[in-house]
């Protein structure tokens, strides 16, 4: 079995545990019904995200459809948020804010970078070494900073929700650096120009 159905089948299961732990715990119940759509899309955007950089050498249609699902689930994650308590949502992606959502904020800026890179990489016209390293770079925080934003709050995912967070955080930050490293002894090498006589 490939390392991508490993990684891809670990995401779906942790991504389908993260789900029933917010579903069956006592923080979402009675809660408000924006602000379960919000935690469970969240958890399925981290097990999507896990997957991500797995998925970019072989299978870069399914890379570009899942990425598309990562900034849906996000959005729809933060609109449900703002519809839900405007005020509250404005403070905590304010400088004033917790470290936890301003961490998210970073995540969601750079989840909108990454995916412009995305949809303009033809249009850039840079050398194919530069766009990956730059667009996986950008990814690879995104991964980190979504994860951590994650594990911070306190609430639906604590106890074995936080260990099953860092797990997937750990195969998307794997799969990422990989991908890196690999881009990296791709990349053409300069060579020093000849000696003037």
């Amino acid at each position: 079995m490939s390392a991508v159905r490993v990684v891809g089948a670990a995401a779906a299961l942790g991504g389908a545990f993260l789900v029933v732990l917010a579903l069956a715990g006592p923080h979402l119940a009675g809660a408000p019904a924006l602000l379960v759509v919000s935690t469970l899309a969240a958890c399925v955007a981290v097990a999507a995200l896990a997957v991500q950089p797995w998925l970019t050498r072989r299978r870069v249609g399914v890379h570009v459809r899942v990425g598309g699902i990562v900034a849906v689930l996000v959005a729809l994650h933060v609109v449900a948020l703002f519809v839900e308590d405007p005020d509250d949502a404005l403070f905590s992606m304010s400088p004033d804010g917790p470290t936890r959502s301003r961490m998210a904020l970073f995540a969601t800026v750079l989840l909108v970078a990454v995916t412009l890179l995305g949809v303009l990489r033809r249009r850039l016209r840079w050398s194919p070494a530069t766009w990956r390293f730059l667009h996986g770079s950008l990814a690879a925080l995104v991964v980190v900073l979504g994860v951590g934003h994650a594990v911070l709050i306190q609430g639906a995912l604590d106890g074995w929700g936080t260990v099953v967070l860092l797990v997937l955080g750990g195969l998307g930050v794997v799969g990422a650096v990989w991908r890196l490293v690999v881009v990296l002894r791709r990349a053409p090498r300069t060579t020093d120009p000849p000696p003037t006589r």
